[in-house]
């Protein structure tokens, strides 16, 4: 499956064109620069071509009234409110077997594709990991609900319960700790973090360093998409419960096994760096490249975008593929293919695409000289003080 977006006047974004989104899609830029907007795009494009997949699913299995109605402005969230206006155009194409289908707003107006064939029809799950998962550990000691943050946070804390559902002890090496879940009477959890070493006494994770705050919520939730995440379940709560609650299961003539459709998992992540060292940031993407393109269950694909500011995580990534171009970097590092990175900078509303071929030895690499230029500046304005 191939993914492409075109937007224009969205927010701070101009103009931006992407002719194939990668499973791993990088975006830096200054503050307000339109990374996270672009992010919200295509996670509200993906879920309306998720919901065509449903629909059409159901066309083609003899269930021809559908619960999902494509309501556009009733599917922003947030900033999108304000950023997506009449003015605004997005076109969203997705390529399979040679065809292509098209979700387009233009001119205040939604059009979405509805018949798919059988044979390319896909079972799609979307998650948006928002920068204020940060205030997750407190809000779990307050067992209250996170919709009064925002729907962005509130996706994160509701994909953070179903990942400490799934898996009650996690590993977070980069750290030398263990994040524990405890159920409470009340329903509730606790959740622990506790060193490898024993050298201290566990800590409730609120209490624990913003660093961890922040990287513990994001590591859970990518491993549960990568294994846990129930496809089966998903399929039930948006085909079977319909169709039960309407009684229409004699009419289900279903001509395509749910276990036949492809899977997919597209995972967006607001800043990762938050509150991590750089040494800690660099583990922080071996552990997510490994999560998502080495250990992922082989029933689905998992994709990650990301929004960074971070040049250190940029660097990293000509770490991870020069790794994959020898056995000993292979064994060493979860490496990467130049067909699956792609990193993009913004500004001024457009895109510029970093990847490039180095001179010497013709392979792909991230040019990341415009990100050394503030070291630089500030190196040049030290000498002049001399």
């Amino acid at each position: 499956m191939k993914e492409a977006i075109k937007i224009q006047n969205v927010g701070p974004l101009a103009d931006v064109s992407i002719d194939d989104i990668r499973p791993l899609t990088v975006l830096i830029g200054e503050s307000a620069s339109g990374k996270s907007t672009l992010m919200k795009v295509i996670d509200l494009m993906r879920y309306i071509y998720k919901m065509a997949n449903i629909r059409c699913y159901l066309k083609n299995a003899n269930i021809t009234k559908s619960p999902f109605r494509f309501d556009f402005k009733s599917l922003l969230q947030d900033d999108l409110r304000n950023d997506i206006t009449e003015k605004s155009t997005i076109e969203y194409i997705v390529e399979i077997n040679g065809r292509k289908y098209v979700s387009m707003f233009k001119n205040n107006r939604l059009t979405v594709e509805t018949e798919i064939p059988n044979e390319d029809l896909v079972f799609i799950k979307e998650s948006f990991i928002a920068e204020s998962r940060s205030l997750i550990p407190t809000w779990i000691m307050q067992k209250t609900g996170g919709a009064r943050m925002g729907y962005y946070f509130n996706e994160t804390y509701q994909d953070f319960n179903y990942a400490t559902d799934a898996a009650a002890v996690q590993t977070l090496d980069m750290f030398g700790l263990e994040m524990v879940v405890n159920k409470t009477s009340d329903k509730g959890k606790k959740i622990m973090v506790r060193p490898n070493d024993g050298s201290y006494a566990p800590l409730e994770l609120q209490y624990a360093s913003s660093g961890i705050q922040t990287t513990a919520p994001l590591v859970a939730i990518v491993r549960y998409f990568a294994s846990d995440f129930s496809f089966k379940d998903a399929f039930r709560r948006s085909v079977l419960d319909y169709l039960f609650s309407q009684d229409r299961m004699s009419q289900y003539r279903p001509e395509i096994e749910f276990t036949d459709m492809p899977r997919f998992v597209n995972v967006h992540i607001e800043e990762p760096e938050l509150s991590i060292y750089p040494t800690m940031q660099c583990q922080l993407m071996n552990e997510l490249v490994k999560t998502a393109f080495h250990t992922c269950k082989q029933d689905r694909r998992l994709t990650l975008m990301m929004a960074t500011h971070s040049p250190y995580i940029i660097n990293y990534l000509n770490l991870l593929l020069q790794a994959g171009y020898s056995e000993s970097g292979k064994n060493a590092y979860p490496y990467l293919r130049p067909e699956d990175v792609e990193v993009y900078k913004i500004e001024n509303g457009k895109i510029e695409s970093l990847m490039s071929t180095d001179n010497n030895t013709g392979r792909i690499v991230v040019d990341t000289l415009d990100l050394s230029e503030p070291m630089e500046q500030i190196y040049e304005e030290f000498k002049n003080l001399e």
